[in-house]
């Protein structure tokens, strides 16, 4: 049962969290200057977008979850020697 959300903190909630805390920092850093700030607000609200971009992707998937998981964990195995 907890497969789907399992996934979905692997593919999308690192973006969900970096994006916020990217924006947050931005909002909260008042003595940069001011293009820092728009860059590092912008690159969070990009990460936030990505986030819903995977999330839907999840959702409209095809694929079984157990399934994709699966891959995702036989990609990873494969990546590191």
């Amino acid at each position: 049962m907890l497969d789907g959300f399992e996934l979905w903190l692997r593919k999308a909630g690192g973006l969900l969290l970096m994006g916020v805390v990217m924006a947050g920092y931005a909002v909260a850093r008042e003595r940069w200057w001011l293009p820092w700030r728009l860059m590092v607000l912008l690159a969070g609200i990009g990460a936030v977008v990505g986030c819903g971009v995977e999330t839907w992707e999840l959702i409209r998937s095809q694929e079984p979850t157990k399934t994709a998981l699966d891959r995702l964990e036989a990609a990873e195995q494969g990546e590191s020697p």
